[in-house]
């Protein structure tokens, strides 16, 4: 059959069919030689770099070879063209924008044309350049951290994974070396890595945005609106991962996050970003089961438990120096006492806010869950403390803070609501026994119900 066909084909191949051949494959020689002529001449651009009076002219040649190397597929030459390239953002400030634009450009081509090494050099010459601007040059530093996160977004989409981590490193670097001001383009790249690296499941490189997230969001020119955005975004990212049941992924997102939470120590923010992570762990319960989503939102379990014991701790501290403050013989008179008087207070107030949050948003959990779930409130609570104590399976010190959270949480949802606690309390025993709570808890509940 074999042969025949090829008869078939001999009879069919004329001399018209030949001379057609030839003139494609002179066509495509005579394309080659033409391409050839457009590579980059190292010799005039080293030259050119030199001088500043060829700042236009040079970006033209750039431009130019940019996209003889997209054309032509070559890679070998490519880190010297770059290295002309950074230089010339160093030496030549008049076409640094349009040299961002380039970097952007020939950076995510270089991706889609399967060319990860000159795409990973595009990205980190953006860096390059970044670290000689001012802040008096803001808009042109936007302007940079626009065209790095496409070529980031781009070196993820097209699986360039270790590529993507090498950009990652280089922004973990960057940052570090430099510690510049903490800009909206900066959290709009850390935002944007957040999600792309957990969406493409590149967990190291997720680990690393996480850290660098927690470095930045500490600085203090990150201003407190920034920061409020950027954590929303995140537990938005996480809860979006949730969805998805990929527990590490999630699990890192979360337990980042909540150690920048700890870390910051503003209250306000902590409110907002828990309050936030309950709505989202409200959902997940609809959507699979309670059981499902505490495990996948655990991290903030334990982060719950920490703020509970921070806030007691807070609020024993303010009760000592009170009773410190009025056991003493003030010195400077009683205009001193009274100030020492309300500052104990105010500090007893917001110890005494922190656990009323804690408890009431861990109260308000469990009604919905049960409302979505269409369950009574005590089978969230038996459920609640039945898996936690299986999360603290060998480690007794946690079992019995575990165990403190959630009769706490119980009394206060009896205090702050008896007539739905009436009908339910005979099935909480197992959760309230052993009782833990003194009697300076039980009146610590009364003052905050």
């Amino acid at each position: 059959m074999a042969n025949q066909e090829e008869r078939i084909f001999k009879k069919t191949y004329t001399d018209f069919d030949k001379r057609l051949d030839q003139e494609l494959e002179e066509e495509k020689e005579e394309r080659r030689r033409q391409l050839l002529m457009q590579a980059p001449d190292f010799k005039l651009l080293n030259q050119m770099v030199e001088s500043e009076e060829y700042s236009q002219a040079l970006a033209a040649k750039l431009r130019d070879g940019g996209l003889y190397y997209l054309r032509s597929g070559e890679e070998e030459t490519t880190e010297k063209f770059m290295g002309i390239f950074r230089r010339t953002l160093q030496s030549h400030p008049s076409v640094r924008e349009d040299l961002f634009k380039q970097a952007g450009f020939l950076g995510c081509m270089a991706f889609k044309k399967d060319m990860p090494r000159l795409g990973r050099y595009c990205g980190e010459a953006i860096l390059s350049c970044l670290r000689l601007l001012g802040q008096e040059e803001l808009e042109l530093i936007e302007q940079g951290y626009l065209q790095f996160k496409n070529v980031t977004d781009t070196s993820a989409r097209t699986r360039n994974e270790l590529d993507f981590r090498e950009i990652v490193d280089a922004l973990y670097r960057y940052w570090k070396d430099n510690k510049i001001t903490v800009t909206p383009g900066l959290l709009s790249v850390l935002s944007d890595l957040l999600f792309v690296a957990a969406d493409r499941r590149q967990v190291n490189a997720l680990t690393t945005v996480c850290s660098l997230s927690r470095d930045v969001l500490r600085q203090s020119s990150a201003d407190p609106v920034m920061r409020q955005r950027f954590v929303m975004e995140w537990s938005g990212t996480a809860a979006q991962i949730a969805q998805r049941g990929w527990e590490e992924e999630c699990g890192l997102l979360l337990k980042h996050l909540c150690l920048c939470l700890g870390g910051l120590r503003d209250t306000g923010l902590i409110k907002k970003a828990l309050a936030d992570v309950s709505i989202h762990m409200q959902m997940q319960s609809k959507w699979d089961n309670f059981e499902t989503a505490f495990w996948l939102y655990y991290p903030c379990q334990l982060f719950t438990l920490v703020m509970l014991r921070w806030g007691m701790r807070r609020y024993r501290r303010a009760l000592q120096a009170e009773r410190v403050v009025e056991a003493k013989i003030p010195e400077s008179g009683i205009l001193d006492q009274v100030e020492r008087n309300m500052e104990m207070q105010d500090e007893k107030e917001k110890a005494l806010d922190i656990i009323r949050f804690v408890l009431r948003n861990a109260r308000d959990t469990v009604a919905s869950c049960a409302r979505l779930l269409m369950k009574d409130e005590w089978e969230i609570y038996a459920a609640w403390q039945q898996e936690w104590l299986s999360a603290a399976q060998g480690n007794e010190k946690r079992q019995k803070l575990v165990r403190f959270f959630m009769q706490m949480t119980a009394e206060y949802w009896r205090n702050t609501q008896p007539s739905r606690t009436k009908k339910q309390w005979d099935f909480m025993a197992e959760g309230v026994n052993p009782p833990l709570l003194s009697d300076e808890h039980m009146e610590l509940l009364k003052e905050i119900s």
